[in-house]
């Protein structure tokens, strides 16, 4: 690796990977000029785009306000070691390579600097050719390291952005989250009930510098005010009957992540001044405790109510609502798209069929009622409709007696064929529902399972209707046997 060593091959050519010298940037660090100037004309010659910083904690300034291939360094530097240096930089640009600048008197420390993740070590009378192979080698790698991430980041923000549709509601929800997911504010997301405000708050933290660290919901309308306390804050051991041990609170399991705190519009109003104070201050209490805990969380908070109207109407505190609502993000109801749904319910028809059997479709006169239908429940009714239905379904279409008889009385009007409104103009609803039950019969030659599908009734209470009108006196023993 030092002196006459034999060239290196380079695994990935540079050349299909960095178009120009002028996009390979190498960091130069600490006083090099009298024993290294031979490898700042190299790397000039070489048309490299190099920095120059005096000491350790000025390329760690560069390093936070720019990205480099490549990181040069002494082993000493006045104000740091050169171990101390990768340490850092690597904590700030994970991709970065470091070669360090050894003397004669140093080679002892080399395996040491490259056990600890160094990528090279260089002495001052190195060999030009392995020079030039091995900064192409490093800096493939690093290309390679960020192309890969960007991959990564590609990745995770298409499976992170689940909201299914194409109308210009939706995308324009996607868009904002994806913005919104790079900044550090405060978040307050709206809607109806059902619409996915938690699905939101995890894709904001998915896509987030955060989402290493952890996302963690808390429905405020489940707790008690000082279960809360506790859930929010945790507790000191013996704070409480009960309490044998300590206990750390979702501030402190978060710290550095997110919290999503749904429902916040029916947070007490104690516990508002006290959530309040912790954005302000940064900084939390231990329930029976004293001491002062500083966290970093990103507060994400979601409602069906109108927070605003809550202000005015004195039910939250015009401050936190501030503090709040720093961006905001209203997720649209579905009946405002409605061209959505049809994608969606193709949707949950696939992540609900049973592995193994065919996969079940949607008759058009089922589609036309599940969209004309307002869902006040919105995306998570529709799901649990279209699971209810695919349970109650045996054939290989959802028709309209599968589905529940909440989404309209037209359901079964428009689909059970009609009666003549010529016949029986005087009779009792009774006499309408037995002559047609035993034209069902006829028409399905006394299949009961059939006919009890046509009603949407289960055989057993078709049977039971047969034994009535028996006992009423009527003739039906040609259809009790089938």
């Amino acid at each position: 690796m030092l002196q006459n060593a034999p060239p290196l091959r380079c695994a990935i050519q540079i050349e299909s990977i960095v178009k120009s010298r002028q996009e390979f940037k190498i960091l130069l660090t600490g006083s090099i000029e009298h024993s290294y100037a031979h490898l700042i004309h190299f790397l000039e010659d070489q048309d490299f785009l190099i920095t120059r910083a005096a000491s350790g904690s000025q390329a760690l300034e560069l390093l936070q306000t720019d990205r480099f291939n490549i990181l040069f360094s002494p082993l000493d530097l006045a104000d740091m070691s050169g171990k101390e240096l990768m340490v850092f930089a690597k904590t700030q640009q994970t991709d970065l390579e470091i070669f360090f600048l050894v003397n004669a008197d140093e080679i002892c420390e080399v395996v040491d600097m490259m056990m600890a993740g160094g990528f090279a070590c260089l002495p001052p009378n190195f060999n030009s050719k392995w020079l030039e192979e091995t900064l192409n080698k490093a800096s493939a790698k690093t290309l390679q390291r960020r192309k890969l991430r960007k991959r990564h980041q590609e990745i995770r923000k298409h499976k992170g952005i689940q909201f299914i549709g194409q109308t210009p509601a939706i995308v324009k929800l996607k868009s904002d989250i994806t913005e919104v997911a790079q900044i550090e504010s405060n978040v307050l997301i709206t809607g109806e009930t059902g619409t996915g405000k938690e699905l939101v708050a995890s894709t904001i933290h998915a896509l987030s510098k955060r989402s290493s660290k952890r996302f963690l919901p808390i429905n405020c309308s489940a707790l008690t005010e000082d279960l809360m306390l506790n859930e929010l804050f945790g507790h000191e051991k013996e704070a409480f009957t009960g309490a044998s041990k300590f206990r750390t609170g979702l501030f402190e399991s978060a710290n550095g992540g997110c919290l999503l705190l749904d429902e916040i519009g029916e947070l007490p109003m104690v516990m508002q001044a006290k959530l309040l104070r912790v954005l302000q201050e940064k900084q939390i209490i231990r329930v029976g405790g004293t001491k002062q805990i500083d966290i970093d969380v990103r507060i994400l908070a979601a409602t069906n109510r109108d927070l605003q109207e809550e202000v005015q109407n004195k039910n939250f505190r015009q401050d936190l609502f501030y503090r709040l609502n720093v961006v905001s993000i209203e997720i649209p109801p579905l009946r405002w798209r409605r061209d959505d749904i049809p994608l969606l319910i193709h949707h949950f028809l696939s992540k609900y069929q049973v592995e193994g059997q065919e996969l079940r479709s949607i008759s058009p006169e089922a589609m036309e009622i599940l969209v004309a239908y307002d869902y006040p429940g919105n995306v998570r009714e529709l799901e649990n409709i279209i699971e209810r239905s695919l349970a109650m379904c045996r054939d290989e279409e959802i028709r309209p007696f599968h589905l529940p008889a909440e989404l309209g009385n037209s359901t079964t009007a428009m689909f059970i064929p009609p009666l003549d409104a010529s016949l029986f103009p005087e009779q009792t609803l009774a006499e309408h529902e037995r002559k047609y039950i035993l034209s069902a019969l006829n028409r399905f030659a006394g299949n009961k399972t059939r006919t009890a599908k046509l009603l949407g009734i289960d055989r057993v209470s078709l049977w039971r209707k047969l034994k009535r009108y028996q006992e009423q006196g009527f003739d039906v023993s040609h259809t009790l046997v089938k």
